[in-house]
């Protein structure tokens, strides 16, 4: 197979990304499997997250879909992905390098863009995914109602109704489940992640009445030095000045880092908690109890990477909050960072 891209002839449903775990506005973003800890990731470029997996493997596996797709997404390979243009609705399959390639390039999503043809007749194969707009309705709202169903409970319901039949079953699901929108949170920006970092700082802060307190900063990186299969370690400095509670201090990363911690007179810190795919590593304390979760270092994660606030509807907070019992405190966040205080 060569390193092409494709273009699907479908009708993609507008709440069909976030169905699949993606809720940020970047035009683009693509979807991939990574096999070492068998989860779903989505991407836009500048924003990595977890997708519910059942939801990944009802899309890929039913029937319409998974003909025309198995000699992409097989079993035994996992190397393409997804990717969305989310303003024309395109939906392209193609190598997961090439794709990542193209979302860390603009200027080529462009060119992908006005290359495509205004009725999409392009076809994959000489199958054609076509469906009814009503139909890939019902079945972008099961997806996103399915996320706590077992998979193979999901993914035989989906394939003995077909599409046709989904809308039947939306009302009983959506009153089982009882799914309700979460929260939004509190919004804080500033323009800084530190010297070298990026400029999309993000912080959500709470009160709390806990005994306790849960600080969570989370970046995607700590330089930019990881093209091709450059996974070098970068240095993040948390300088901890907050004095009211003790402290719970948790760091995620998806890249490899170096968290210096400095903490000041007075601060009272109990635990420190590392998520990371890649190794993440502590230096400038000593005594205080460290959990690591990183598949290149422990071999599990406790979650997914989220960077920022907006997308970490995600499994990192709800496993730390079920962990620790406390509700996050603070988080900060950015696609870069270099050096963060919590005051």
């Amino acid at each position: 197979m060569s390193k092409q891209i494709h273009s699907l002839d479908i009708n993609v449903h507008p709440q069909l990304e976030k169905s699949l775990g993606y809720q940020s506005n970047r035009r683009w973003v693509a979807w991939y499997w990574e096999p070492d800890i068998e989860q779903a990731f989505f991407t836009d470029g500048q924003n990595v997250g977890t997708t519910s997996s059942l939801s990944w493997q009802i899309f890929l596996e039913h029937p319409k879909i998974s003909s025309s797709l198995q000699q992409y997404f097989s079993p035994n390979d996992q190397q393409y992905g997804l990717l969305l243009d989310r303003t024309t609705r395109n939906l392209y399959v193609g190598e997961g390098k090439l794709i990542q390639n193209l979302l860390e390039q603009p200027d080529s999503l462009s060119v992908l863009a006005c290359l495509e043809t205004p009725d999409r007749s392009f076809s994959l194969g000489s199958n054609s995914l076509k469906y009814q707009w009503n139909q890939f309705t019902h079945f972008a709202l099961l997806l996103n109602l399915l996320k706590w169903v077992p998979l193979g409970v999901g993914i035989a319901v989906i394939t003995t109704l077909g599409l046709k039949n989904v809308s039947s079953l939306i009302p009983k699901l959506e009153q089982q489940l009882k799914v309700s929108p979460p929260a939004q949170p509190l919004l804080i920006s500033n323009q800084s992640c530190g010297v070298g970092g990026s400029d999309d700082l993000t912080r959500y802060v709470t009160t709390t009445s806990q005994s306790k307190e849960l600080h969570l900063i989370g970046v995607y990186e700590a330089h930019p030095n990881h093209s091709g299969n450059d996974h070098s370690s970068g240095t993040i400095s948390v300088e901890i000045n907050r004095q009211n509670q003790p402290i719970i201090l948790a760091l995620s990363a998806y890249e490899p880092v170096t968290w210096e911690v400095n903490v000041k007179p007075g601060v009272i810190l109990e635990k420190i908690i590392l998520n990371g795919y890649y190794d993440q590593k502590i230096i400038g304390v000593s005594g205080i109890p460290i959990e690591e979760y990183s598949q290149e270092g422990t071999n599990r994660v406790l979650g997914n990477f989220p960077y920022q606030w907006n997308s970490v509807s995600s499994t990192l907070v709800n496993q730390l909050e079920k962990q620790i019992e406390l509700p996050v405190t603070s988080f900060q966040g950015c696609y870069r960072g270099t050096a963060f205080k919590i005051q």
